[in-house]
């Protein structure tokens, strides 16, 4: 069947998922069921085949006409649940001694036990969901001493929920696989959830915080500086203004002095003169301006 088909990184064989997830196999179950369902902890479509004899119910790849899946990955990679029940599937594959070996694994079975035309291997499964990673050319080559070929033919059997099948050249690890062959796929978290998220990580203060403050009046500090500078420094009296508190107390001791020294010329006046005598004397003496005409 993938005999002219280029076969690298992953071929899958089967796929609960798609359209047609049944298109290469063959459904035969006795005294059992198999159907498509949605699983409660995936939350996906997974096909359940469940029987009451394990040997009556199961599924075949590749369905008639075809005689050969023909892969030759030699990496077979199962999603199955664990439905606690007994469960048993069987690879058919070519060695290069042109010989078919049957490789053949179940849970309900402690030992190996190896013969010319087939293996039984014990299978380990946890509860719910497990990922079964099967190296068939080691086991080729542990079993018969040969090397694996191909592989021809894949046989399921009940009890179990299988949600994919795939074939891969070598074991990836779960970031290099890509998202629709994982097990569980990246969940992306609601947005909803985030805001939530987002909104218990900011903490409120206990108290309230001022938003609203007065300008800072950068104009009247500068002029009350200005102003204590000014008032270390004394400055020198205006002619014609008042400003007794800012004339030094040497001034006002000299200003003292001169009208005292005033007062003793104007009591010194001669002998036998009254004062509107010398006044007049004074007028006297002193030149008429000529006045001119405008």
């Amino acid at each position: 069947m993938f005999r002219n088909a280029f076969q690298h990184g992953f071929v899958s064989v089967f796929s609960s998922s798609g359209s047609k997830p049944l298109a290469i196999w063959d459904v035969h179950a006795k005294n059992g069921h198999s159907r498509r369902m949605t699983d409660e902890d995936l939350r996906s479509l997974v096909f359940e085949l469940i029987g009451v004899n394990v040997a009556t119910t199961y599924m075949v790849a590749p369905c008639a006409p075809c005689l050969s899946l023909s892969i030759k990955l030699p990496f077979l990679v199962m999603h199955v649940k664990n439905l606690k029940k007994f469960f048993s599937f069987e690879v058919q594959i070519l060695d290069d001694g042109n010989s078919l070996r049957r490789l053949r694994f179940s849970n309900y079975q402690s030992g190996t036990r190896v013969s010319c035309f087939g293996a039984s291997i014990p299978l380990s499964l946890t509860p719910n969901w497990n990922q079964l990673q099967l190296n068939l050319a080691d086991l080729t080559r542990r079993a018969y001493s040969t090397n694996y070929v191909e592989t021809l033919r894949l046989q399921i059997h009940a009890n179990a929920r299988i949600k994919r099948i795939y074939f891969c050249e070598r074991l990836y690890s779960n970031d290099d696989t890509p998202s629709e062959l994982r097990l569980f796929p990246p969940v992306r978290p609601c947005r909803i959830e985030q805001l939530r998220a987002a909104a218990k990580s900011v903490k409120h203060p206990d108290e309230p915080i001022e938003t609203l403050r007065p300008p800072t009046p950068v104009e009247d500090i500068g002029a009350g500086d200005q102003a204590e500078e000014s008032a270390e420094t004394v400055l020198p009296p205006i002619p014609g203004e008042d400003s007794e508190a800012a004339i030094p107390t040497e001034t006002l001791n000299e200003t003292a002095q001169s009208s005292v020294h005033f007062d003793e010329v104007e009591d010194t006046i001669p002998a036998g003169q009254t004062v509107d005598e010398q006044t007049e004397e004074q007028m006297e003496e002193v030149p008429e301006t000529p006045h001119s005409n405008v």
